[in-house]
């Protein structure tokens, strides 16, 4: 076995939590991308701009961060234009809505 402590529950709950939001630059950072860029994407509303929070910070979620990492990709790797790629995660996530649904319910059926 290793001599490595391995961590508890409550420090990677702890870890999870304080990374759940992140400030513009951050975002920016981790997607490697610019301002610039980020400004293009929030016009063609790949993700929203968040409301500031009390301290008037502007916080972005893991759920913007992982629909702007999938544009990202649709625009480079498929070179869809930003209008395509603004459709294309719609209705994306549209059909994953859709799939849950359908999930769901035979989930119930088998109960």
């Amino acid at each position: 076995m290793d001599d490595e402590a391995q961590p508890t529950v409550e420090q990677v709950t702890a870890e999870i939590l304080t990374h759940s939001l992140m400030r513009r630059e951050e975002m920016c950072a981790r997607l490697g991308i610019d301002d610039e860029m980020l400004e293009v994407c929030l016009r063609w509303e790949i993700v929203q701009l968040p409301e500031p929070d009390i301290e008037g910070s502007i916080l972005f979620s893991l759920d913007a961060f992982d629909r702007l990492q999938r544009g990202l990709r649709l625009h480079h790797e498929l070179e869809i234009n930003w209008q395509g790629v603004s459709v294309a995660l719609e209705l994306l996530e549209r059909i994953e809505a859709l799939e849950q649904q359908i999930h769901d319910l035979s989930h119930q059926a088998d109960d």
